[in-house]
């Protein structure tokens, strides 16, 4: 194979590449976006996506435009995303250094000025020769020329990425635990992507010959598929930030929306321009190459992921597989309203069918010893007499039936255990007395015991629901908890405002200050009064630090509120209804666990929960102060290290 024939190649996989990476940064962002847009970090994160993406699409199409000037217009769009590069990256490392409790007015500014600097030369790149302009518009590899200012433009770059690596590996060298340490160290090595991102534009923009060297186009194979590698790490830990969710389901959704997005782009993308490339040996025009492509490989793709999929899950949940495939078969099995309302309909289809009678008709027994009939073969307003007679009847306990009530035969439909009655399966009698042959006699009992899983299987559902709407305000204050938990600080680096709400004792702190909210000692002499949200919260409470405290703890209650309409039955109301009424109302146990329909017992455990919650969102507040407020005076009455 010739030099000119590799080059070929070589320039026709950067394309494919180039496309590639346009499609997992436009994935990655709309990803980002509908997940972790609450995130600071994933914020900083889209903004560095935006640039790629724009740089990547820039190469994408140049390999289809013929246009010389169209192309010179290609060159200098590309550079609004080259130009902000250097300033999202810049940005994106101080969110990520932010996460570890360490705030800088000085990375502030800079961030602000690495922005300005970047708009600044989009202007010049769009509008004058300054940074670019000349260049070579045709040939394998289109690119403009550097201008006297493209040396500073490289010199920036090179300047923010290594400010911005600093800044992610002290970030790294401040977490704590092996997990954080593990996940900051790959950002730290995938956060060089953006770098390389822009790196092909420096090389070809410093190139004065008019032929590219055969070294540099190895050297923009390399560099994208390093962009691309990197870029999908880089958006992999990335995903990890400001979500609720546990690991467990960040990763699976991640790896899903992958395979289902991107990935399927891509092939589908790579496979059209391969065959657009064959298109005179397959003897078809490029319309229909480019239809058949999109068609075939779709349906192939969601074949070959299907049969990955179970070694994907081996692969990423090995310790948990056995419980994940139960939880993924229990929704299988799992009956709904409808599911159970359809199974009945078939079992007494089946039943008219054996016996060859008009009227079927299925009663439940509810809890509160009503009958109620769940579906029926013929006219409901025929089984309302029969229905009145079987709620004075008497059954005894195992009777496997029939007994005859007004013109049916009724089958009592009991439990496993034989001691429970579920319902009743009645049918038209045919006769005065039961005159079943011994087919029918069998053929009838299997279909009754189907009915009697079925109603019992129900029933231990809607108790299995009902236990889960009891314990989802738990499980939503552990996961609110657990999406506060940030990249702690160092040991040998305090942060003066976190020393009170990092204390182990925090949460029995809260508790005392709310039972002593009306008045008492565990709230006058609280180590909250040293947090620094009450200490701004002095001026508006006449610099009574009591008063303010309280409503420092009355705003953290608040912010526990759900949306809409109180409710004292609704799941999500259950702690904010027990804070404001064991504490802000001042009521007795007994009363508020009479009004919420709890036991004694129940109510303590999820008082605890309660108040573990406001915890959380005193933390929460406490770090805005931080944030926001002037930086605290140290013991020492020194101004306190604002950290790198």
């Amino acid at each position: 194979m010739g030099s000119l024939s590799l080059t070929t190649l070589i320039n026709f996989a950067n394309s494919l590449l180039s496309i590639g990476i346009a499609v997992t940064a436009f994935a990655l962002l709309l990803y980002i976006i509908r997940y972790n847009w609450p995130s600071p970090v994933a914020r900083a994160f889209c903004v560095m996506l935006a640039g790629v993406m724009i740089v990547s699409v820039g190469d994408a199409v140049m390999y289809r435009v013929t246009d010389p000037l169209w192309i010179e217009r290609w060159l200098r769009l590309q550079w609004l995303g080259i130009a902000l590069v250097p300033a999202a990256y810049l940005h994106f490392s101080d969110e990520v250094l932010r996460t570890t409790n360490s705030f800088s007015r000085t990375r502030q500014a800079l961030v602000i000025t690495a922005y300005a600097v970047s708009f600044c030369l989009m202007a010049l790149a769009l509008f004058g020769d300054a940074v670019v302009g000349g260049g070579q518009p045709m040939g394998l590899a289109p690119h403009l020329q550097a201008g006297p200012l493209f040396g500073w433009y490289a010199l920036y770059t090179l300047a923010t990425m290594i400010v911005g690596l600093v800044n992610i590996l002290h970030a790294r060298n401040r977490c704590l635990t092996p997990t954080s340490r593990r996940r900051m160290s790959y950002l730290l090595f995938s956060s060089t992507g953006p770098a390389f991102a822009v790196f092909p534009y420096l090389l070809l923009s410093s190139n004065l010959d008019t032929v590219i060297p055969f070294i540099l186009w190895v050297a923009l194979l390399a560099g994208n598929v390093l962009i691309f590698t990197m870029l999908t790490v880089m958006g992999y830990s990335v995903a990890y930030f400001g979500v609720l969710a546990p690991d467990r389901v960040v990763k699976y959704r991640l790896i899903r929306f992958l395979f289902r997005g991107p990935l399927l782009a891509i092939t589908v993308a790579a496979a059209v321009a391969v065959l657009i490339r064959i298109e005179q040996f397959l003897g078809l025009p490029s319309e229909t190459i480019t239809i058949l492509a999109v068609v075939f490989f779709i349906v192939l793709f969601q074949i070959v992921r299907g049969s990955l999929q179970p070694f994907l899950d081996v692969l990423l949940f090995q310790q948990d597989r056995s419980e994940l495939d139960y939880i993924r078969s229990l929704s299988d099995r799992l009956l709904t309203s409808t599911d159970l309302q359809q199974f009945l309909e078939n079992v007494l289809t089946a039943v008219a069918d054996l016996l060859r009678v008009p009227r079927v008709f299925l009663a439940s027994l509810d809890n509160d010893g009503r009958w109620r009939a769940r579906t029926q073969v013929g006219p409901i307003e025929t089984y309302g007499t029969a229905l009145a007679e079987m709620r004075v009847t008497h059954i005894p306990i195992g009777e496997p039936g029939p007994i005859v009530v007004d013109g049916f035969w009724v089958w009592p439909l009991w439990a496993r255990s034989r001691n429970d009655l579920l319902g009743a399966l009645a049918v038209a009698a045919r006769s005065s007395e039961p005159d079943l042959a011994e087919v029918e006699t069998k053929r009838l009992q299997t279909l009754i015991t189907q009915a009697s899983i079925a109603l019992e299987d129900r029933r231990l559902q809607k108790e299995v629901f009902a236990a889960i709407e009891r314990i989802m305000p738990e499980i939503d204050v552990l996961q609110r908890q657990r999406g506060e938990v940030r990249y702690t600080d160092s040991p040998t680096q305090p942060s003066p405002d976190a020393t009170v709400t990092a204390d182990p004792e925090f949460p029995n702190w809260v508790k005392d200050a709310l039972s002593h909210y009306w008045g008492g000692p565990k709230l006058t002499t609280s180590p909250l009064l040293k947090m620094q949200v009450v200490e701004q919260a002095l001026d508006e409470n006449n610099a009574d630090a009591p008063k303010a405290l309280k409503a420092v703890l009355a705003e953290a209650i608040e912010q526990l509120r759900p949306d809409g309409e109180r409710s004292f039955t609704a799941a999500e109301w259950v702690l904010y209804n027990i804070l404001d009424m064991r504490f802000i109302q001042g009521r007795r146990v007994r009363d508020i666990s009479a009004r919420l329909a709890m036991s004694e017992s129940d109510l303590y455990r999820k008082q605890k929960i309660a108040v573990e919650a406001v915890a959380a969102s005193l933390s929460k507040m406490e770090e805005r102060a931080a944030t926001d407020g002037a930086s605290p005076v140290a013991p020492n009455g020194a101004a306190p290290e604002a950290g790198k």
